[in-house]
């Protein structure tokens, strides 16, 4: 194979940050119609948060097919290499982010069958609060922003202090109350997914520290302690 000019090379990176960024909105807009069908209980946009999984995983296969291409074709070495192969890092976290919004549009029409007894305490907030981690950690990777990536590490805590209030809220219902434990322990599994988002979003963000630094480090508290 013929390699690239440094600058084809330079034009190939900005097409794939590019699509890396369009993966990263449409793993986004899942997650947030797939928290719009939970809030107001309906199915058809729930349904076509499950249908458009399929479009998030051609995004992934595509970048996939086009990283490997540039390194047979430039073979990078150092900086351009970690580039290459934390864009294939990424694509997975996005991937499964995709999956985790299908997991709770499920959720959303599993409950459009029950009568609504519980609220869904803090879960729209500790939503915003993983989407902005998402949107932060991808904007890390374009602008090669080192205060992005430990905005993003910082914001992980919140997510997590945010999830163990509502567990204990949660699990406090389900005690109260027997009529909402089935309710209750479905909105236990939104959070959770939640905050696995969080997790791919840090993972991300680590990545970007990687390719900056040319250290691979766990940032992330809660990466570190494996709680």
């Amino acid at each position: 194979m013929i390699s690239l000019t440094r600058s084809q090379f330079e034009e190939e990176l900005e097409k794939l940050r590019n699509r890396l960024l369009a993966m990263g909105s449409e793993a986004d807009r899942a997650v947030s119609d797939a928290m719009q069908a939970l809030e107001e209980r309906d199915v058809a946009l729930a349904e076509r948060v499950i249908d458009g999984d399929d479009s998030i995983d051609e995004m992934d296969l595509k970048i996939e097919t086009e990283c490997m291409r540039l390194i047979a074709l430039q073979h990078p070495l150092a900086r351009d290499l970690r580039l290459v192969g934390t864009a294939l890092k990424i694509i997975t976290d996005l991937e499964r982010i995709g999956d985790h919004a299908v997991d709770i549009a499920k959720v959303a029409r599993k409950l459009s069958h029950h009568s609504g007894h519980r609220t869904l305490a803090d879960l729209p907030r500790m939503a915003t609060a993983v989407r902005k981690m998402l949107k932060n950690a991808l904007d890390a990777f374009v602008r090669h922003d080192l205060d992005l990536v430990m905005t993003v590490v910082n914001a992980d805590d919140e997510v997590d202090d945010l999830f163990h209030l509502i567990r204990d809220d949660l699990h406090a219902a389900m005690q109260n109350d027997p009529e909402v434990v089935v309710e209750a322990s479905y909105l236990l599994f939104v959070a959770h997914y939640l905050e696995r988002i969080a997790d791919h979003a840090v993972n991300i963000a680590e990545r970007v520290h990687y390719v900056e630094t040319a250290q691979l480090s766990q940032l992330a508290k809660s990466h570190r302690t494996g709680s």
